[in-house]
Parts: structure tokens; sequence; C-alpha cells
């Protein structure tokens, strides 16, 4: 069992420590992919498009290394993606819970928000890498959408089995309330 104290104050630390981490990763990532689409894979394009070494064409080198780079820093921005996700669940736990949580509704609300958090991360690493990807092999860019729809759909469906175990226990409880409310009744009418 978790208090609701270590909840929240752990939830707190973590969103203040992490949020600002997460801003600055994202700015860092958008200014790396405004550089290379609005300057360097144009001048690329300027100098004839050379290749390199004879092997591959400035701009498709280029943008591979400007994917490597965005790669590492999504990469940074996921661990940070994970810390903020557990803290909203934390803040979910409390907002759902009465007294003490116990370990295994706190760990099913982060699972739940980290795999909501995930398709939010790769939705947003597939806008940056789309010009990029599209840059190196265009069709490329259709395969990965396609695959990222499919995973996607996959991972919030596990999201929604996790929360509708939350939804169900919810119901149930209500469910008995109404029925002892029911039974108080008529028992309260006969002794009147």
């Amino acid at each position: 069992m978790v208090t609701r104290e270590e909840i929240y104050t752990e939830s707190r630390r973590e969103i203040a420590d992490s949020l600002p981490k997460i801003i600055v990763e994202i700015v860092i990532a958008f200014l790396i992919w405004l550089f290379a689409v609005y300057i360097f894979i144009p001048l690329a394009g300027s100098l004839g498009d050379p290749t390199f070494l004879g092997l591959i064409g400035l701009q498709p080198l280029i943008s591979a290394i400007v994917i490597v780079a965005l790669i590492i820093v999504f990469l940074a921005i996921l661990k940070e993606v994970l810390d903020v996700t557990n803290a909203i669940a934390g803040y979910a736990t409390l907002a759902f819970s009465k007294g003490e949580v116990s370990d295994a509704k706190l760990e099913r609300y982060q699972t739940g928000f980290r795999l909501i958090g995930y398709v939010l991360l790769a939705v947003l690493a597939y806008l940056f890498f789309l010009p990029l990807i599209a840059g190196v092999l265009g069709v490329l860019a259709g395969v990965v959408l396609v695959l990222l729809v499919i995973w996607a759909i996959i991972v919030l469906f596990q999201a929604g089995r996790i929360f509708s175990v939350e939804i169900e226990q919810k119901a149930v409880d209500f469910s008995k309330r109404v029925e002892k409310l029911k039974e108080a009744t008529p028992e309260e009418k006969k002794e009147t």
C-alpha cells in the first residue's frame, strides 16, 4: 500500500523535474529539424545534390544524419515522458481513490498512462521525422505511417483495457450501493 502523501509528493517531484527537460528537448529537436529542413537540405540541393563518395546523394545523407540526431533526442525525451506519465497516473490514482492506494492499482494507472504517452510521443516523433524520411526514401514515410497507425491502435486498445478494469470496478461498487439503498428503503417503510 502506498499512502496518498507519498504518491502526491512523488508525482509533484517528477512533474517539476521532468517537464522542463521535455520542453528543452523538444525545442532542441525542433531547432535541429528547422535547420535541417529549411537550411541544410535545401543548401545541399542548391549544390546540385552531389553524391558522397559516389554512393549516396548529399540530401539523403544529410536527412539520415539528422534522423540519427533526432532519434537520440527522442530517446532522451522518452525517459522523461515515462516519469511524467507516472506522475500523471499518480494524480489520477489520487483523484479516483480514497485512503491508501494499492501498489497494483497505481501500477495499472501508470501502465495505462505510459501507453498513452508512448502513442503521443510516437506521433510527435513521426511529425518531426516525416520530411527527413521522405528525403531519404519517399515510400518509407508511408510505410512508417501505416505501421504507426496499426501500432497506435493496438497500444490504445491495451490502455483502454487497463482502464476498463477500473471502470468496471466503479460500476460494480455503484450497483452495490444502489442495491443497499433499495434494501434499506423497504425496511424503513415497514417500520413506519
